[in-house]
């Protein structure tokens, strides 16, 4: 049977056609969403804790400087005295040591109220 070119059946082509290019546009934007929307945001991600990771690193470098020079310091002799005598109390063999004792703590007046007495 021949096909007949009737309007009716023009517009429901036409109609089909545009569901079908709709269909696939949303698909392509569901696509272009998820393969480029995700891995975008774990992108964003990514940078936001890389910069935290950098400030991190920054301050070991630094607490590691810090501890480097107080490595250095501790080679030296007098360093090692200075250390001997505030930390640990020593003294050389020809120095003696006092020991100065903290002054006693105040008395306390009980007032004379019974139980106490006076």
């Amino acid at each position: 049977m021949p096909r007949s070119n009737s309007s009716g059946g023009a517009a429901k082509l036409v109609r089909s056609r545009l569901a079908t290019l709709a269909f696939l546009l949303a698909l392509a934007a569901f696509a272009v969403f998820t393969l480029g929307g995700v891995p975008f945001n774990d992108w964003l991600d990514q940078r936001a804790s890389h910069t935290a990771l950098a400030a991190q690193v920054e301050e070991i470098e630094r607490l590691n400087h810090e501890y480097e020079l107080r490595i250095d310091a501790l080679n030296t002799d007098e360093e090692i005295e200075r250390r001997a005598r505030a930390d640990y109390n020593l003294v050389r063999f020809d120095e003696e040591a006092y020991a100065v004792l903290p002054p006693p703590p105040a008395a306390h007046r009980i007032q004379g109220v019974w139980p106490f007495g006076t």
